[in-house]
């Protein structure tokens, strides 16, 4: 499994359009195929701040989604919300037994 976070802080004065912007990327990301898990969550207690947590069934997951038009799209508008650069993080499941 591959598990992607992605950090990032929106401007304060964009909230709200970036919201209703990144519904269609949530939606068509939770639909595809590979896909265990995409959620937008806001950090408790700033109201700027977010993490895509993302869990994928595995690479191949990953690449089809990146190529999707739902991130491509979302890749051109979210420069326009951001205050400063994504951080992402990309990890994999290993095995403790």
């Amino acid at each position: 499994m591959i598990i992607i976070h992605a950090d990032f802080k929106v401007f304060p004065d964009k909230k709200q359009s970036f919201l209703e912007a990144v519904q269609p990327l949530v939606q068509g990301s939770q639909a595809e195929a590979g896909c265990i898990r995409y959620t937008l969550m806001q950090l408790v207690g700033d109201e700027t701040a977010y993490t895509m947590v993302e869990e994928w069934k595995d690479q191949e997951a990953v690449d089809a989604h990146n190529a999707s038009e739902h991130f491509q799209s979302f890749g051109r508008f979210a420069p326009s919300f951001l205050a400063d650069k994504m951080n992402v993080k990309v990890f994999r499941t290993t095995d403790t037994e």
